[in-house]
């Protein structure tokens, strides 16, 4: 399988992303520093994005 370079995301990505960290802010035993929240943050916003793409793909596979 190829590696793809990572996906770009967007500030409505991240928005995303810090909803999302915050929402599971309760559930850490103690809290994150804010470097390792940002860490946390981007990544989940990373993975928004490659979702984005993966879903643009396949619907452009479809209608092919």
């Amino acid at each position: 399988m190829p590696i793809k370079p990572f996906a770009r995301y967007t500030e409505l990505d991240l928005m995303q992303a810090r909803q999302i960290e915050r929402s599971w802010t309760p559930f850490f035993v103690k809290q994150l520093s804010s470097a390792d929240t940002e860490i946390v943050t981007r990544a989940i916003a990373q993975g928004i994005a490659e979702g984005r793409i993966q879903g643009l793909e396949l619907a452009r596979a479809a209608n092919d």
